[in-house]
């Protein structure tokens, strides 16, 4: 594994980290995938990954010349070893430095910034789409039956959002739809279970 760092003048800078060659990346969800493309070169994948704020993960082939571009990372995709030694993955490093000094600040601070964009009715650098500020940095939202920890952590294009329990804490992401349901079958599951108890120790539920 190497760091590489690309940039393209006047639009994004970053370093990716690139696999060897005999590898390519499988993703978890079909939506993952921003385009599966031609290019001629393994430099030219890399910085059309580097052009576009949503890539994180790129794999190249360079037989097939195939250049795939992905909204994704290690925490919901898999790098795979292949047979054929033509194919390699590179991922793009994010660390708290990148996003750290800008977020919530003028959007001045974050010109032609791929890790941060100006937000137009806020006028401030904020996390770009599909992903959120966790509290040092921007990482992607999470998809459904992941377990979440804050209100915005979720897909929310794909209309899932962060439940809260009914003792008020974050469980997991979950459509929107089924909110309102699933809620209202962890009252009464917790309901019962406490009206259970109180009879437990009233001594009104024998035990064998």
């Amino acid at each position: 594994m190497k760091n590489w760092t690309v940039a393209t003048p006047a639009i994004y800078s970053s370093t990716l980290s690139l696999r060897l060659e005999g590898h390519e990346f499988q993703s978890q969800y079909d939506v993952q995938l921003i385009i599966n493309e031609t290019a001629q070169s393994l430099i030219l994948c890399s910085a059309a990954c580097n052009q576009n704020p949503s890539c994180r993960v790129f794999d190249y082939d360079s037989s097939s010349h195939r250049c795939r571009l992905f909204e994704a990372d290690l925490t919901n995709g898999v790098i795979i070893a292949m047979t054929s030694q033509t194919s390699l993955v590179g991922s793009v490093i994010v660390s708290a430095s990148l996003y750290a000094s800008i977020y919530n600040q003028s959007c001045s601070a974050c010109p032609e910034n791929r890790y941060q964009i100006c937000s137009s009715t806020m006028n401030m650098c904020q996390c770009p789409r599909n992903s959120y500020w966790n509290g040092s940095m921007c990482p992607l939202q999470l998809f459904e039956n992941v377990t979440c920890s804050q209100i915005d952590a979720c897909r929310s294009d794909l209309n899932l959002s962060c439940i809260i329990n009914y003792y008020g804490e974050f469980t997991q992401c979950l459509a929107c739809i089924n909110l309102f349901t699933i809620f209202a079958k962890i009252v009464q599951i917790e309901r019962m279970s406490d009206y259970a108890s109180l009879r437990s120790n009233d001594g009104v539920v024998s035990h064998n």
